[in-house]
């Protein structure tokens, strides 16, 4: 049987380091990050199958971790449907999930000189648009992203 808290923790971390890494400067090799940014992809899908998440808790006023939307990046209080477009989810923190799309974003990994890890950061971001309704300020960085003149 596998220890799913080890094994996501293990993705969250590898993925983590190697954004940070080339935020950073570091010479990071191709391979590793197509991979940094495919665990970035595939831990909202890991996420989703998981009948219990370590980090998802359910609170009568806040939902944190987990979920579909919104609530899969961002530890906010629930809200009413008709009221999600006006409320300020910035000032809420993320989840794992939403600080490894964060990372992403940051990294400027979008950048990288091969099509493979960038077709793989194209994927991401388009994989998971709610996240940019949570963290806005990411909106235009990936938007240049997909039109620069590579």
């Amino acid at each position: 049987m596998v220890d799913q808290d080890l094994v996501t923790d293990a993705v969250r971390t590898l993925a983590l380091n190697t954004l940070s890494a080339y935020r950073s400067g570091v010479s990071v090799k191709w391979h590793d990050a197509e991979l940094a940014i495919y665990l970035v992809y595939i831990f909202g899908e890991i996420n989703k199958s998981k009948i219990s998440m370590p980090y998802t808790l359910y609170h009568p006023d806040r939902q944190i971790g987990g979920g579909k939307g919104r609530a899969a990046f961002c530890q906010a209080p629930v809200v009413a449907k008709e009221k999600r477009k006006e409320t300020d989810y910035s000032e809420h923190p993320l989840t794992h999930h939403g600080d490894m799309l964060m990372a992403l974003v940051q990294s400027g990994i979008s950048r990288y000189p091969n099509r493979a890890v960038v077709m793989q950061f194209f994927e991401t971001a388009a994989r998971y648009g709610d996240f940019f309704k949570v963290r806005k300020e990411c909106i235009m960085p990936t938007l240049e992203a997909f039109v620069d003149p590579r």
